[in-house]
C-alpha cells in the first residue's frame, strides 16, 4: 500500500505486489514466465477459485455512474503514440523525456473509461502503473524543463496517483484474502468475512473518491495542459547552455550509473536487513528499473537482460512486503472488532500466522533474486549497454 498526499496509506511512487509493464507486455509476460518457472514455494497472493458469495464474499457495490470523462477519449485519439516511446541516443535530453511522458500520458488517458466503468480491477492497475512512469521520468529528465511546470505536473500526478493507489491496493489486499480463503474450509471461510466486508467497504469509498477527481473540471484541466504539453516540441524546455552536455548518448550513463550505485551499496547490510530497509531497497530497485526501461530501445541487446534481474528482486521484495502490509492491516481489524464472534477471531488469527510465515519464509529466500543483481557479470553487461549509447 502506499502513502502520499491524499489518501495517507502507506507508500508514495511504488505499488503493492503488483507487477508492472515494461515498454512491451510481451517482455513482461515472458519475464513472469521465467520467474514462475524459478520460482520457490508459493505463497498464496494470487487468487485462486473464488469461493461462492454465499459462504464468503460480499455482493459487490453497484458501480457508479460509468460515463467516461470525454476529454480522455478524445485525448487518447490525439496522443496517438507506437508500441515503444523510441527514445534515441542521440535526442536531446528535454526531448527524450517529453518522448516517455507522451507515451504513458497517452496510455494512462485510456484506461479511463475502464476505471470509471468499474467492471475490471486491472484498469486501475493499469493506469496506475502508467501516472506512476510518467512520474518517474519527471524524476530522471524535470531538470531538462522550467521549475514551475515540472512543480505542477509532478503535483498533479501525484493526486491522481494517490487516488489509484488507494483503490488497487484495497484490491491486492482482497486478492491475498480471496486467495487464501479458497483453500480453507467452509467455516474458516465464515470467520474471515467481517475481514472482507472491512476491505471491500473501504474500496469502495476509496472508488468514489476516485471517480470524483477523474469527473472533475480539474481533471479536465490537467489533461488539457498535458495534452498541449506532450504533443509540442520545445515547450516549456529549458536549453542545454553551451559545451554542457544535452543529449540522451552524454547524460544517461552517469544517470544509470548512480540508480545502480544506490541499489549496490545495500550490498553490505543486506543479510540483516529489516523490513523498513527491505522497502528502502525495493524503491531504490524501481528507479534503477525506470531508468534502464526509459532507454531500454538503444541499451539493447543487453536492456531485456539487465530490466528482468530487477524485476525480479521487485517481485520478491514486493510480496513480502505486501504480506507484510496485510498481516499488519487484518490485526488492526481484529482488534478494532468487539463484536466479532470466536470463529471469527480464530480465523483471523490463522490467516495473520499464514501471511507471517510468508513474510519470513521471503525474507529468508532474497539471497537467489539479489547476487545476480550485484555481480560483477551484471555491472559489465551494464557496462556494455552503457557503452552503445
Amino acid at each position: 500500500m502506499i502513502e502520499d498526499a491524499w489518501s495517507g496509506s502507506i507508500d508514495s511512487d511504488l505499488g503493492s505486489i503488483e507487477p508492472e509493464p515494461w515498454a512491451t507486455e510481451a517482455d513482461l509476460n515472458e519475464a513472469e514466465a521465467e520467474l514462475a518457472a524459478t520460482a520457490t514455494e508459493p505463497v498464496a497472493t494470487a487468487p485462486g477459485p473464488e469461493p461462492t458469495e454465499a459462504e464468503f464474499v460480499a455482493s459487490e457495490p453497484e458501480p457508479a455512474d460509468a460515463s467516461p470523462p470525454e476529454v480522455a477519449v478524445l485525448a487518447t485519439e490525439y496522443l496517438a503514440v507506437g508500441r515503444t516511446p523510441d527514445v534515441r541516443a542521440d535526442d536531446l535530453w528535454a526531448e527524450a523525456g517529453r518522448k516517455i511522458l507522451r507515451f504513458h500520458l497517452a496510455r494512462m488517458l485510456a484506461r479511463v473509461p475502464g476505471v470509471v466503468a468499474g467492471e475490471d480491477a486491472e484498469e486501475v492497475h493499469a493506469m496506475r502503473v502508467a501516472g506512476r512512469r510518467m512520474r518517474a521520468a519527471w524524476r530522471v529528465f524535470g531538470d531538462g524543463f522550467e521549475r514551475a511546470a515540472v512543480r505542477r505536473y509532478r503535483a498533479d500526478l501525484r493526486e491522481i496517483g494517490t487516488r489509484l493507489g488507494a483503490v488497487r491496493d484495497l484490491d491486492v489486499l482482497l486478492e491475498i484474502l480471496v486467495a487464501y480463503a479458497a483453500h480453507r474450509s467452509d467455516r474458516q471461510r465464515a470467520g474471515l468475512e467481517p475481514l472482507v466486508g472491512a476491505w471491500r467497504g473501504q474500496r469502495e469509498t476509496r472508488r468514489v473518491e476516485l471517480l470524483e477527481i477523474l469527473r472533475s473540471e480539474r481533471f479536465t484541466s490537467f489533461v488539457d495542459e498535458y495534452v498541449e504539453f506532450a504533443a509540442t516540441e520545445g515547450l516549456v524546455a529549458v536549453p542545454p547552455a553551451p559545451h554542457a552536455p544535452g543529449l540522451v548518448r552524454n547524460r544517461m550513463p552517469s544517470t544509470v550509473w548512480a540508480a545502480y550505485e544506490v541499489v549496490w551499496a545495500f550490498d553490505d547490510g543486506l543479510a540483516h536487513a529489516d523490513l523498513a530497509t527491505l522497502h528502502q531497497l525495493r524503491i531504490a530497485g524501481k528507479w534503477l528499473r525506470y531508468t534502464l526501461e526509459f532507454v531500454r530501445e538503444p541499451l539493447e541487446p543487453e536492456a531485456t537482460g539487465l530490466i528482468r534481474a530487477v524485476v525480479a528482486l521487485q517481485d520478491h521484495i514486493g510480496t513480502l512486503h505486501d504480506l507484510h502490509v496485510a498481516a499488519t492491516l487484518a490485526r488492526e481489524v481484529a482488534a478494532d472488532g468487539t463484536d466479532l464472534s470466536g470463529n471469527q477471531v480464530k480465523s483471523i488469527d490463522r490467516f495473520v500466522r499464514h501471511l507471517d510465515l510468508g513474510t519470513e519464509r521471503l525474507q529468508r529466500t532474497l539471497g537467489p533474486t539479489w547476487r545476480p543483481l550485484v555481480a560483477p557479470d551484471y555491472r559489465r553487461r551494464l557496462g556494455r549497454a552503457i557503452a552503445r549509447l
